[in-house]
This record gives structure tokens, sequence and C-alpha cells, in this order.
């Protein structure tokens, strides 16, 4: 599988125990991955922020170890992925 392209550097912020990783993809296509490297992943999900040319207009995601695959249908979409972990002290 392929690997995602993200556009600049990801974000994160944290809060309390928890911290917020955003990442900004320039060119998801259907079935790229993203090898993140983070743990203890609490949740994630990721919003297009494009206009599909097919009608597809979600991008489902899914984790294994930190590693996030992407199916939305369509190839060349644009988007965002937001993962919630635990903050490593």
């Amino acid at each position: 599988m392929a690997a995602a392209t993200v556009s600049g550097s990801p974000v994160r912020e944290n809060f309390g125990s928890l911290q917020i990783h955003i990442i900004t993809f320039s060119n998801i296509d259907d079935t790229n991955t993203y090898a993140s490297g983070i743990e203890r992943v609490v949740g994630y999900w990721a919003n297009a922020t494009d206009n599909p040319t097919q009608g597809k207009e979600h991008i489902d995601v899914a984790n294994s170890s930190g590693t996030f695959t992407f199916s939305c249908g369509e190839n060349t979409r644009t988007g965002m992925l937001y993962v919630l972990s635990e903050r490593t002290v």
C-alpha cells in the first residue's frame, strides 16, 4: 500500500492527560496508509477538505498499531486526520 502525502508538519496539542495530533494531507488515494508512530491511541477520525468528484464525500480510516489506512472510494483526495492519544509523561 502506498503512503498518503502529508502537507506540512503534524500539529500536536496537549490538554490534561491527552494529546491531539492533527495531520493534513495534500493527497489521499483509496487504501493509502499513514505510519504515524502514535501510541496509546484513544480515538481517531478523518474528514475530507475537498469536493469529491464521484460523490463519495467521506473518508473512513482504520488504525492498526499506529498505522492508519484510508478508505475514500476515489483517489486524489485532500483531508485531515485527527488522533487523540494518552500523553506519555
